[in-house]
């Protein structure tokens, strides 16, 4: 049973950066996928750890949180895979002549690619929107939106480090941001959910 992670400490952050070597080397050595892809993997997969990490989905593992990120991030490879790849071939040379053998190497990343779940796929286009959300943003509205709602800031701590005049300068334009936010979000939402 993994012990309960916070996104209040510092935590999550230090077991990703632990994580980082291990995990890409695994990946490298498994997936033929270039370095750049493979960041983008684990970033990706980082954040999906993050988001569990704050739904309490990593209060209740059955397994260590490493052998669990590992798994999160393999399967952001297969997915990567399956929708850069066309075919994943399932049978070497040597197995053509028995036509029922699978290669074992390739059960796993088959069964990925078949187990992707609903509920992945709906984080993803949510993810999606709010990035092309928050780049459409000024950079004043992403430093409110960042620091309150994923860094978990006050707004005195916001004015303080984004040179406010006062922490209901700051509530006022955090107003104006979010109502931003939900109107893009009204806007792009048929197009990335539809």
């Amino acid at each position: 049973m993994a012990k309960d992670i916070s996104l209040h400490n510092n935590d999550l952050n230090s077991f990703i950066s632990g994580e980082r070597g291990k995990v890409l080397s695994y990946l490298r050595k498994k997936y033929s996928i270039s370095d750049d892809d493979l960041d983008d993997i684990f970033q990706e997969a980082s954040m999906a750890l993050f988001i569990n990490a704050r739904n309490g989905k990593l209060s209740n593992l059955n397994s260590s949180l490493g052998t669990y990120f590992t798994k999160v991030c393999i399967n952001q490879a297969l997915k990567f895979l399956s929708k850069h790849t066309k075919s994943i071939p399932l049978f070497n040379e040597a197995q053509l002549a028995n036509p029922n053998a699978l290669r074992s190497d390739k059960i796993d990343e088959l069964w990925g690619v078949c187990v992707d779940t609903e509920e992945e796929d709906r984080q993803v286009r949510m993810e999606k929107l709010v990035n092309n959300i928050l780049a459409s943003m000024t950079d004043t509205c992403k430093n409110i939106l960042h620091g309150y709602y994923w860094n978990d800031y006050s707004t005195s701590t916001i004015a303080d480090i984004f040179n406010f005049s006062d922490a209901n300068s700051v509530k006022a334009q955090k107003y104006k941001c979010v109502k931003k936010f939900r109107e893009k979000y009204n806007e792009l939402k048929d197009k990335i959910y539809g």
